[in-house]
């Protein structure tokens, strides 16, 4: 097994909502790649669903730091920060991966050309 067939479990997992298998297999991913951005931000979910934030932001954080154009890291990290109450920080994050997302809409049409 390979930390992307481990990250694949763990995404089937976290759907189902076996959130003990789903921490595993993150966890399991994270073994074979330590740097594996989705890996961390999984776990990350996987936490903020279990109440455990400040691991969550941790993991979420770690994503981000690996992989700072992925707008999917700065809304998982938004729901974290919900959670928390910190609506401020959600927004920002929000706000942040809306932009990312419209960058990377833009430069869609330029690379098919």
């Amino acid at each position: 097994m390979q930390a992307q067939d481990a990250f694949e479990f763990g995404c089937k997992f976290l759907e189902k909502q076996d959130l003990e298998k789903a921490e595993q297999a993150f966890k399991l991913a994270l073994q074979f790649d330590p740097g594996f951005a989705e890996a961390h931000n999984g776990l990350g979910v996987v936490y903020a669903l279990r109440g455990k934030c400040p691991q969550a932001l941790l993991h979420c954080a770690k994503a981000i730091e690996l992989d700072p154009n992925e707008p999917e890291f700065y809304r998982s990290r938004a729901y974290i920060y919900l959670r928390m109450n910190d609506v401020r920080a959600a927004q920002m994050d929000l706000y942040k991966a809306k932009k990312l997302e419209e960058s990377r809409a833009a430069a869609e049409p330029a690379a098919a050309t």
